[in-house]
């Protein structure tokens, strides 16, 4: 399915392709979209060494437009132990997004009982496998989205929830690459997914409003293993119109790791800006 990559890459140029974009404008991708992106960029260097992401942020600075990209790499810090790098996501010369990965060296230990992560509660999955803008429809009892885009591409298997509550968890997968030609690693599926924990766990306070996230940090404890990775997201907002989505991201074997996204309170159809 290289041919419905979210980006294929000329050079060092990234072109998006139609299943990267956003569900507001045909002019603007999908936060998931450069998420994945820029992970895909730095993990070669960030892994080095037989290191491991831990850590994945990304601040969406300015909407990311249908456009030619770049990224532009930094090693922040280079060390044996630990590995920081920064990398920013250009449109025509301007930075709309910037990343920060943090890489771990990996040590064998054991770890008494009392200090290990919980057994995952998230329930199987199910069979009923759509898009994640075909389920949250069903869930609110209101169409799709119409536009394309990663909203569309990414299958989901509904657990509960998804309806503006909120909450909700599920079961999902990005069925394709994302740069054309270049194998998804599990760490790289995580980050593209990331962005979803606001989707997923969307909180529309009133008829008219609903919450767009600003940032994804993403933090994995251990390596994800198998093609789905469960959610579960929590959202939350001040009266202030400020709020924070947490989400649990598990696999087949239990947690792996939580994302955090800062929330901002807007009408529905607003894009990022």
């Amino acid at each position: 399915m290289t041919e419905n990559a979210l980006f294929r890459r000329e050079g060092d140029v990234y072109l998006p392709g139609e299943n990267a974009g956003g569900p507001w404008s045909p002019d603007f991708l999908h936060g998931g979209a450069p998420a994945g992106l820029l992970a895909t960029v730095l993990e070669p260097a960030g892994t080095e060494g037989g290191l491991r992401l831990a850590r994945f942020t990304v601040d969406l600075l300015r909407p990311v437009p249908a456009a030619p990209l770049t990224v532009e790499v930094q090693r922040v810090r280079d060390g044996r132990r630990l590995r920081l790098l920064q990398a920013d996501l250009k449109a025509d010369g301007v930075i709309v997004s910037r990343a920060s990965a943090l890489y771990l060296e990996q040590v064998p230990l054991e770890v008494p009982p009392a200090a290990r992560f919980p057994a995952g509660d998230l329930p199987p999955r199910g069979d009923d496998e759509a898009s994640l803008s075909e389920a949250a429809g069903r869930a609110r009892g209101q169409a799709p989205l119409p536009l394309p885009g990663l909203h569309h591409t990414v299958r989901v298997v509904r657990v509960d929830g998804v309806d503006g509550s909120g909450r909700g968890r599920v079961w999902m997968r990005l069925p394709v690459p994302v740069v054309a030609g270049e194998a998804c690693s599990p760490s790289v599926h995580a980050a593209a997914l990331a962005d979803f924990g606001n989707g997923v766990g969307q909180l529309q306070v009133n008829p008219g409003t609903g919450c767009i996230n600003t940032d994804i940090s993403l933090y994995l404890h251990r390596e994800p293993r198998g093609g789905w990775l469960g959610m579960d997201a929590l959202a939350r907002m001040q009266p202030n119109g400020n709020g924070l989505v947490e989400s649990t991201l598990y696999d087949r074997d239990g947690p792996v790791g939580r994302i955090l996204q800062a929330t901002l309170a807007m009408p529905v159809y607003a894009t990022k800006d």
